[in-house]
């Protein structure tokens, strides 16, 4: 693979483009049972296992992480699922190996993934059925708890998704979202707004909260969520000790991680990133899976590492900037972050971290940043 840096770990991304119907907030590229062809699912299944064979000829050792997320992967079916945790982790087990799995399909079967999988994470969104019904969410309250419930009792990690901010729904909705959820134990929260993506039928038919009303939800959540024990280490994610996501930190750390699936990206290199996105969609890539590729300077690389590590708590490590492109991280961005608000930000030297408050203009600060590039 070009571009790939032997000297650096590797991830691995798998992208299921298949689910049984589409949630109305989703833009991620999936493909609804009505629609899927004969024969599609055992094809794409198929071209998977042929890509990870051939990206082990060339790593020739384990993954760093693995991560397998939709749609809905549970359209596989278990058996498949396994299959292809076993093809990725033929040279030996990932330090962490993810299976995303919708609540209504977590069944017996997911002990197939037992020993091949590390984390189960499961799209939760809300316990409230008028907000799962503003969501146009295909799931029910009851399978919600049951999924968690099943889950706080088997031998995986496991994370749960909650969306705020939702029109209709009030702050004491969301507060009671996370208590409840909360109480299954997942090591893992994933909390964030609900966005209005272009051409969804949400879009079509609802407006945003606006931005003070969503700030107001945000930071009753986040007060919450510490005070149940989960540290806020990214925008929209939060964590028990030890029960950080690995494979996510790669995507904000700018590591390095292969996709395969319809429309998956993939990210190798170091100073100048090499940028791979898979055939666009699920017909392209059962015809023949062809990778877009994009060579990124050094500028935009840098402008990528902004967008990705400004996310966390622990921002960017200057030390690793200046091996990375050769320069100092003060010398490039002092002088703009010197007229930034200092609530907004923590520097120690050798660590620029935005607060929870910066996280609050996390985009006019990458804005204001990038200027510097």
């Amino acid at each position: 693979m070009e571009g790939l840096d032997r000297e650096r770990p590797l991830s691995l991304y798998i992208h299921v483009p298949f689910c049984s119907s589409k949630c109305d907030y989703c833009a991620f590229y999936s493909v609804p049972s009505q629609a899927v062809p004969d024969g599609a699912i055992g094809r794409y299944t198929d071209l998977v296992l042929g890509e990870i064979s051939a990206l082990r000829r060339e790593w020739g050792r384990p993954f760093h992480t693995v991560f397998i997320g939709g749609g809905n992967p549970a359209m596989l079916g278990y058996r498949r699922l396994a299959e292809i945790l076993r093809a990725a982790e033929a040279d030996g087990m990932p330090e962490e190996a993810t299976v995303e799995i919708n609540p209504e399909d977590l069944t017996d079967g997911i002990m197939e993934l037992e020993g091949l999988a590390t984390r189960i994470s499961v799209g939760v969104q809300s316990l409230d059925p008028r907000t799962l019904a503003a969501l146009g969410r295909n799931s029910s309250r009851e399978a919600a708890a049951a999924a968690l419930s099943r889950l706080s009792g088997l031998p995986f990690d496991f994370n749960a998704d909650i969306i705020t901010a939702v029109p209709g729904q009030a702050i004491g909705g969301t507060l009671r979202d996370i208590e409840a959820i909360a109480s299954y134990g997942p090591g893992h929260i994933s909390f964030y707004c609900l966005s209005f993506e272009e051409g969804t039928p949400l879009s079509r038919r609802s407006v945003p909260l606006g931005d003070e009303a969503e700030a107001a939800f945000l930071r009753a959540g986040w007060k919450l969520l510490s005070e149940l024990g989960y540290r806020h280490y990214e925008v929209s994610n939060f964590a028990k000790e030890g029960k950080e996501c690995l494979h996510s930190k790669v995507y904000w750390g700018l590591g390095q991680y292969v996709g395969f699936g319809p429309g998956a990206e993939s990210s190798v290199g170091y100073g100048r990133a090499v940028s791979m996105r898979d055939s666009e969609d699920l017909g392209s890539y059962l015809r023949r899976p062809e990778q877009t590729v994009s060579f990124l300077s050094a500028d935009e690389t840098k402008e990528e590492l902004l967008l990705a590590s400004l996310r966390t708590a622990y921002g960017i490590d200057k030390a690793e900037y200046m091996r990375r492109f050769g320069e100092g991280f003060d010398a490039r961005y002092g002088a703009l972050i010197s007229r930034l608000d200092s609530s907004w930000y923590r520097d120690d030297g050798s660590r620029f971290a935005l607060t929870e408050e910066g996280f609050l203009f996390l985009d006019r600060i990458i804005l204001e940043l990038a200027m510097a590039i």
